[in-house]
Order: C-alpha cells, then structure tokens, then sequence
C-alpha cells in the first residue's frame, strides 16, 4: 500500500498541477508571449527525463472608504501561477496571471528567446539583446539571431535582426507617436583582453524599410525612414603597475530621410566617403571618451573628458546625449586601514559646441562622499553635491524690431546635504541600534543676478530598534520632522511611529504592527494629520512529505485616516486587507 499511496501523492499534488497548468496553457493561448533562460547545452541528457517545479497563489483584496476617498472595487482576486519545466536539461518556464480586471499570461512560444551556449560558443536566437559599445549597439531589443564566441582572449560577437516592428497609422486611436516604419540592423565587435589592457572594434548598421507601411502617414507624425552607420574603437592599458589609460572614438553617418536621395551619392577623395558610399543627406558626427588615472592601494586620481558633436545619434541605442563637452577630476583616499574613505567628483560640462544654438549652457558640477565603517559599532557617512548650470540666451532678431538686451542670463543652483550614522550597543540578549539621518536639497533660479524662485527641503529621522533575542521580539520607535519652503510657501509635516514584530509557533508564523501619525502645519496654521495603522501575518504549512509541496497563508491589512483640513474638514478614511493563499512544489 506504500507504493500505491506514493503514486498517489504523486498524481494528485505534482502531476495534477503540471496538468492543470498545460490546459491554462492551451486554453490561453492568445495572450502567449514566450521566454526562455539561457541554456547551457553542457548540461543536456536525454537521461534527466522531466522535471518540474512551480507555484500558485491566489489572492483577495477587500477595500472600502469614504465616498470622496473611492479609488478602486470594494473585492478584486488575483491568480497567479509559475510552472518550470526542464526537459533534458533544458528549462521551459511557463506563466499566468487572471483577475477580475485584467488577464496577462506568458509561455515559450510567442515572444522566442533561445539562449544556448557550449564551452566559448554561446548563441542567441529570437528577442536578445546586446551592448557593444555605448556608440554603437547599446542594448537595443532585436528579434533575430546573435552569437557571441569567446576562445581564449578573445571575445567575437555578432547580431542581425528586426529592431523595430511596422506599426501603422490607425486614425481611430491618432497614434502619431507610436507609428513606425519596421527596422533591421546587423553588428559586430572584435576584442581581446588581457591582464593588463582591453582593446576592442565595433560596427554597427541599421535601416529602416521605406516600403514596410502601406497606410497614410500624417505629416503629425514627424516620420521619415531613416539610415545609419556607426563605428567605434577601444583602448583600456594598465602601466606602471598603478597607472590606467582608456579611451573610445566613435564616428556615425546618419541620413535622416533616405527618400530624398536615393541613389545619389557624395563624389569625393574621401577614404570614409567611399567606404559608406556617402549621401547628400548624409550627416557625419563623432564622439570621444578617454580617462587618464591612478589608482593605489590607498589613494588614486583620474581625469576624465568626453566631447560628443551635435547630431550624434545611432539606430542601435534608445536615447544618446550630443552636444556636449565634460571635463571630470574624481579623487579618492583611504584612511584608517581602510575604515575611512573620502572621495569626490569635479567637473564641468559645456553644450552649443558649434555656436549655432540660441542657447548656451555651462554646468559646474562637484561632489563629495565621506564614509567612515568601524566595523563594530559605529558607522557614518556624508555627501555633499552642488550642480550649478549658467544660460545665456541671445534673443532672435526681428528685421522690424531692435530688442534692446544683448542676451539673457539666467542662474541654476541645485545643492544637497546628507548624513546617515548608527551605532550599535546593548548585549546579546538586548541589541541596541541608535540612527540618524539628516538632509538638505536647495533650489534657486536667478535671472540676471536676481532671485527668481528657490525652495529649500529639510528631513531628518531618529530611530531606536532593539531585538529581545529570548523572545525573538524586535520593536523600534522613531520620528520623523520635515520642512519646506518654497519660495515663501512654508510646509512643515512631522510625527512618531511605532513597529513591533514577533513570530510564533516555532517560527511558523511571523506577524507585525506599525502605526505612525503625522501632523502637518501650512504657514504657520494647522492643516490636519494623518493616521497609519498596519497589520500582517503569514503562516507556512511544513508539510509531512515534500511531494504535497509546502503551503502558506498571509494576511496584510492597512488603515489611513485624514483629519482636520487633510480631509476638507471631514474625518476620511481608506481600509485595505489581502487574503492570500500560495502552494509551491
């Protein structure tokens, strides 16, 4: 009868739930989108069958309120399930979600990733992405193929692909923002690495398909097929045993709108020219990185700068900054064995590099970090950052009008403060833990040396926790005072709190209660409080057998109260609890 119960067991707890899953599966087909984690083919065997583990968990909210406080249903259930499959070695995860409200549910065969890889091969079919370089290919989500070999010292990768899917003009929806024409692009890097330096080359080209959209395009739109060519090259060298070099140049040739010259190419001497077969509407723009640094075993300095020309951009990245120029010098010390470190951050940055732009922006930029680690009892930090930013704008001239101004100036100054300490005592059956954090942020707008606005932000929080180690209790008490004034709007909001935490049947169940009120103060006057009470609890069943998997109830509740001018003079309230029930094997 052993043998008998076994099975079923087996049946009931892991196979039904395998079974059950697949059916969700296939009747919720038309929400698949796939996944699949990376493969390492070394571990492939016929002789590991099929295996699998998930879970399941469902959960209730139950919600109420004053009528002016509604935000959601008074009931919403949640169902949430995970099946991981491994056949022969390789993993097949599977995944749904269902509510009252919405339905979401994925599987490995919609949205294909397939990433297998053996010894120094390593491939990547269906939707990957890469990093090649910051210039270049800079993680862009392609659908396609990609391999990345690494034999030795050396690291080869390459990639072809859709980047971006057609997506038509739909005007019952006016997408103009989301119409795009479909995109496919295709890269390489060769690099090698050693212990003392890194040298790598990288190529990049992507092209959108002028023919993919067969709809009308709205001029609203702002849509044009667009064509681009990015190359990049690398150099990080180690010297002198505590002195590092590194440096990256990268150029780009953009064509903005490849249907105004098609066919048309540049006839000149140029080498670059007739290597990309330049166009008229070709645009040439490049970048550099480099840093020159030290760095020994208790202080190092580098310096820093890079310089990105207008119109810098590539089809390979999502969002590139141009225009700029930054000069960084970034020390660092340490002290005390160790225990002490200082660093900092100085910089400044520079835009308009051609001098074309109405606007001209300098930025100086420093910060500092102190942090000081006894590794016993006492450990504090402080950091200091200043962002200061100077516009000048020259005013557009009208032929039947003379503006009198030469240019405008405005003035930027963001500054913050921080500080954390703690410091630890009691014995072992009592431990003490005593922090403190402190912080300050400012904001002033000047224009023409004169202020305009500012706002200046206080916080501060104490905190006491203690853990009663025979009764595994902790419990902390802690304040909280913040201020702000913003250009004469002063806002003041401060209070208590209390956290107690304790489990119980043999750890079995952990619960916790907190409560914080808070009050808070407009220009001087009273402007109502607010109440915070929570409550949780959650409860793990060890099951007998392993193979019934082991289960767990939880329970959080939460309760705010508006008083006084919070609640328009009306006492409002907001009440949410969660059931929830989780099987796992």
């Amino acid at each position: 009868m052993k043998t008998v119960s076994d099975l079923i067991n087996r049946l009931v707890v892991k196979r039904f739930f395998i079974v059950m899953m697949l059916g969700m599966i296939c009747s919720l087909s038309a929400w698949a989108d796939i996944s699949t984690t990376s493969q390492q083919l070394d571990d492939f065997s016929f002789k590991k069958g099929l295996t699998a583990h998930g879970g399941l968990t469902f959960s209730n909210e139950f919600y109420s309120g004053s009528d002016s406080l509604v935000r959601r249903d008074p009931y919403a259930f949640f169902l949430n399930g995970n099946l991981n499959m491994n056949l022969w070695g390789i993993s097949l995860p599977f995944s749904f979600s269902y509510s009252n409200t919405q339905i979401s549910y994925t599987q490995p065969f919609n949205k294909f990733k397939l990433d297998p890889s053996y010894k120094w091969v390593h491939l990547l079919v269906g939707t990957n992405t890469m990093e090649m370089s910051p210039y270049t290919l800079s993680d862009h989500e392609f659908t396609g193929v990609g391999v990345e070999l690494t034999p030795g010292k050396w690291k080869i990768a390459g990639m072809y692909g859709r980047l971006n899917k057609a997506v038509e003009y739909d005007p019952m929806v006016n997408n103009y923002n989301t119409v795009a024409f479909k995109r496919y692009g295709y890269a390489g890097m060769v690099g090698y690495n050693h212990e003392k330096g890194e040298y790598k080359v990288t190529f990049f080209h992507g092209e959108d398909d002028q023919n993919s959209l067969h709809n009308y395009i709205p001029a609203e739109c702002a849509l044009t097929p667009e064509k681009n060519t990015a190359v990049s090259a690398s150099i990080m060298q180690r010297f002198l045993k505590y002195f590092f070099v590194k440096g990256e140049y990268a150029f780009t040739l953009f064509n903005s709108n490849i249907c105004t010259d098609e066919g048309v190419e540049v006839q000149t001497n140029s080498f670059a020219d007739r290597i990309f077969r330049k166009r008229i509407s070709d645009k040439y723009a490049d970048a550099i990185n480099a840093a020159l640094g030290y760095q020994g075993k208790y202080w190092g300095l580098s310096f820093n700068f890079e310089r990105i020309t207008p119109y810098y951009s590539t089809l390979g990245g999502y969002y590139f900054n141009n225009d700029l120029m930054n000069f960084t010098l970034a020390p660092n010390v340490k002290l005390l064995n160790g225990k002490l470190n200082l660093s900092g951050n100085f910089g400044v940055q520079y835009n308009n590099l051609d001098d074309d732009k109405q606007e001209t922006t300098r930025r100086l930029v420093y910060s500092a970090n102190i942090a000081y680690n006894s590794g016993k009892a006492f450990n504090t930090s402080l950091s200091f950052s200043n962002f200061s930013t100077f516009t000048k704008v020259r005013p557009t001239s009208y032929p039947y009008m003379t503006n009198s101004l030469d240019s405008l100036n405005f003035y930027q100054l963001s500054r913050s403060i921080s500080s954390s300490s703690s410091l630890t005592f009691g014995s072992e059956t009592l431990k003490d833990v005593l922090s403190l954090t402190l912080s300050y942020q400012c904001a002033n707008m000047l224009t023409e040396e004169k202020l305009t606005s500012y706002s200046d932000y206080y916080a501060s929080n104490l905190s006491f926790n203690q853990q009663v180690t025979p009764w595994k209790m902790s419990w902390s008490c802690f304040g909280n005072f913040n201020y702000c004034d913003a250009t004469g709007m002063e806002n003041i909001y401060f209070g208590p709190g209390l956290l107690i935490s304790k489990p119980f049947f043999k750890d079995a169940m952990t619960t916790s209660l907190s409560c914080t009120y808070n009050l808070n103060r407009v220009l001087g006057q009273e402007h109502g409080s607010l109440l915070n009470a929570s409550f949780s609890a959650a409860y793990s069943i060890k099951a007998a057998n392993p193979k019934f998997g082991t289960h767990s109830f939880s329970l959080n509740s939460g309760y705010t109260r508006f008083l006084g001018e919070m609640a328009n003079g009306d006492n409002q309230y907001e009440f949410l609890t969660t059931l929830a029930y989780r099987v796992s094997f």
